[in-house]
């Protein structure tokens, strides 16, 4: 089961690309994101790192039983709320954020909302499973796809409309203070790990999770291919003019000799599933989250579905609300209590890890 915990990192670092980690970024290009980069990679992954090694002292337990052996009721069940509330946001506004790249790219004929309660079903049918079945269903698109994703990528760096010369001159604002923004950004590509706060109870005991060095390597080149192919494509003053870059970058792309000639309905694919498989992991935590607050509750099939239902139907109707801008400044915010919930979750991990010991 350690290579689940590889998928879910990588699969987070995948999903972060199409979404609005570039645009963040990019918006601060000259003001501190490269500085950003800089820092968000050991920032990154030293709460990786710490999580893991104090997680790892509670073998076949979820966060929440975790917390219920080492606090009291009250302060178990504040704590969970808030998670659950952390966990619904990121699924819900990475399916509402690709309904509106569905539509805009796809078939702008279709009513968004269509597109939100289609991809809300998907994603709440697949929440509802087994922590077992729902990682099977994430390794499967995750194999699938990540192949034609790396040779995407390799076609990107390697095409003659890749300009390094405008690389580089972002390159040069490395000493830039950064923004809190644009480190909240960078770090998302490491927050992947959290979600063994359900998915620790499938690691079997006394099995140490190897090659962590290798996730800050993979972790600085995702972050680097995010923020500057769409630089080198469109130029260090144009692409600050795109809703999701990666989406023109892709659009920029041709394969001449392919089926598809054009990469953006490949990338488009490829993204549809990245993104579904995110959704429903999030969701997934949540409604486990969701269960141990009612424990007479959880082992109940209709208590699950009620709980997923609820979560698509507010997904659904907050949809209605958002536009291109208001979504993206709600991701931003949303990326910013993050970066402070994903610090506290830790610190509370290696306190319970420390009284353990004691």
């Amino acid at each position: 089961m350690i290579r689940y915990f590889y998928y879910l990192v990588l699969l987070n670092m995948l999903a972060n690309i199409i979404l609005f980690v570039p645009r963040i970024l990019l918006a601060h290009r000259f003001e501190g994101s490269m500085m950003s980069l800089v820092l968000s990679v050991p920032i990154g992954f030293t709460l990786l790192y710490v999580f893991v090694k104090s997680i790892s002292k509670f073998p076949g337990q979820g966060f929440p039983e975790i917390l219920k052996k080492h606090a009291p009721r009250w302060v178990c069940i504040f704590i969970l709320i808030y998670f659950i509330a952390n966990w619904f946001l990121a699924g819900m506004i990475t399916l509402i954020a690709f309904s509106e790249i569905t539509k805009k790219y796809i078939n702008p004929d279709i009513s968004s909302m269509l597109i939100v309660l289609a991809f809300v079903i998907v994603v709440g049918m697949i929440a509802r499973l087994k922590s077992e079945s729902v990682l099977f269903c994430m390794e499967i698109l995750l194999v699938t796809n990540v192949p034609i994703i790396a040779w995407v990528l390799y076609k990107a760096v390697t095409n003659e409309a890749m300009h390094y010369d405008a690389c580089f001159e972002i390159a040069t604002h490395i000493l830039n203070r950064p923004t809190w923004d644009s480190i909240s950004a960078g770090t998302y590509i490491f927050t992947g790990y959290t979600n063994l706060v359900i998915f620790n109870r499938l690691l079997k005991p006394n099995k140490k999770i190897p090659l962590l060095w290798t996730i800050p390597i993979v972790g600085t080149c995702v972050l680097l291919a995010s923020f500057l192919i769409p630089v080198g494509y469109h130029g260090t003053m144009a692409v600050n003019t795109y809703i999701y870059p990666w989406i023109s970058t892709s659009d920029s792309m041709r394969v001449e000799f392919g089926l598809v000639e054009r990469v953006l309905f490949i990338f488009m694919l490829l993204y549809t599933n990245i993104s579904l498989a995110g959704s429903f992991i999030h969701w997934h935590v949540g409604v486990e989250f969701f269960k141990e607050l009612i424990p007479s509750q959880k082992e109940k099939t209709y208590f699950t579905w009620a709980v997923v239902a609820a979560m698509g139907g507010i997904t659904f109707l907050l949809s209605y609300f958002f536009n291109d801008n208001s979504l993206f400044n709600f991701g931003t915010l949303y990326l910013n209590i993050r970066l402070v919930s994903e610090i506290a979750l830790v610190i509370i991990i290696v306190i319970l890890a420390r009284r353990k010991i004691a």
